[in-house]
């Protein structure tokens, strides 16, 4: 589970590849192969087109960001419930309806013959950004990259939430300790829940924008698993509409030097499926803490999005130390990813904190 194969060492030494292994964090050598370092004189229509499902939306939206901010011409965005290819109305496990058939090659021709013939047509006058709205399953037409003030989503529960996917609350009131039940139990809630990593059994991958297949897949069954904590709302009386960037902030404390979070933000149907939406995966490496019992805000960001949860539905956030094939395993001894071994790897116990004092939160960007 090493990320450094000796074989590519030995049959690929002058690969990229190592070199993106030494460098996971944006540095010096990342500056001078940036799209930002070549661009910032360039200046052309630009029609960007990504998938909430596509491993490279990050860099898309990036860019058109980048060019509407700046740009003298006209600036279009496009972004479909696709992964990276095909783009069509079914992905994962979900068919998000006849709308979600791409509409991109006559986008695309009315693009050029804007550009190269008619620069007067009509598409000067339409909205610049066209989002599909999952859930909605339709698209959406907005001025602007949508940018919701964050509404946050609060961490609770007894205390069990790997043990127990019904006993982890997620809810827009902070500390929500009056919420919390679990009948099967007498533990008094704590301001904490354990989540323990076994290197040798990740968490994983299952659906989302970095694998094959991508797209939503029902993570019911993965949950269970007592290496994931999961926070479900309660259901929802009223949809839940969201666009625009997705972040977690989780207050977490452990005794290793380096760990791994993926959050995942999922739909929970009312017969029970689990379909996740959006993900984000960091590596922490530890070193510079708060003072405080050594509990560090750990900030993640996720897959951008557009999706409304409907009446009826829950939303929940899984939380694991691994997503693996997707991302390799951290063996928690702190090197590098690519150099660490998997024989000197070690069982990763984190405490993830939640309440007043720490208020672990997922942070959606509600349309009101």
């Amino acid at each position: 589970m090493s990320g450094r194969s000796p074989l590519l060492t030995q049959l690929a030494p002058e690969s990229f590849y190592h070199d993106w292994l030494s460098h996971p964090s944006p540095d010096e050598y990342w500056q001078p192969l940036s799209p930002q370092t070549h661009l910032h004189t360039v200046d052309l229509p630009m029609l960007h087109i990504g998938g909430w499902f596509d491993t490279y939306m990050r860099g898309t939206l990036r860019l058109y960001q980048e060019m509407a901010r700046r740009s003298r011409y006209l600036q279009h965005l496009w972004v479909g419930p696709w992964a990276h290819l095909p783009w069509g109305q079914h992905v994962g496990e979900l068919d998000f309806g006849p709308d979600a058939v791409s509409p991109i090659d006559h986008v695309q021709i009315r693009w050029f013959d804007h550009v190269l013939k008619d620069p007067n047509s009509a598409l000067s006058d339409e909205a610049p950004v066209k989002l599909f709205a999952m859930g909605e399953n339709q698209w959406r037409s907005l001025p602007t990259w949508p940018t919701p003030t964050p509404t946050p989503y609060y961490l609770a529960s007894t205390g069990l939430a790997a043990i127990n996917t019904h006993v982890g609350i997620l809810s827009p009131t902070p500390n929500p300790k009056s919420k919390i039940q679990n009948p099967k139990s007498k533990i008094l809630p704590t301001p904490a829940d354990t989540l323990v990593h076994d290197p040798w059994r990740p968490v994983p991958t299952l659906g989302g924008h970095a694998t094959f297949p991508a797209g939503p897949q029902n993570r019911a069954a993965l949950d269970d698993r007592t290496d994931i904590l999961t926070y479900t709302t309660a259901l929802l009386t009223e949809d839940l509409t969201m666009a625009g960037d997705v972040t977690a902030t989780l207050y977490c404390k452990t005794d290793v030097a380096s760990f791994d979070l993926c959050v995942v933000v999922s739909d929970v149907y009312p017969d029970g499926r689990i379909y996740n939406m959006t993900q984000g995966y960091r590596r922490v490496i530890m070193g510079n803490h708060v003072e405080d019992e050594d509990i560090m805000p750990v900030a993640i960001a996720l897959q951008p999005t557009c999706m409304t949860i409907p009446k009826g539905h829950a939303l929940r956030l899984s939380v694991s130390a691994a997503c693996y094939p997707s991302y390799p395993v951290n063996p928690g001894t702190g090197a590098m990813p690519g150099e660490g071994e998997l024989l000197d790897a070690r069982v990763i116990t984190i405490e993830l904190y939640w309440g007043d004092r720490y208020p672990s939160a997922v942070n959606l960007p509600v349309l009101l």
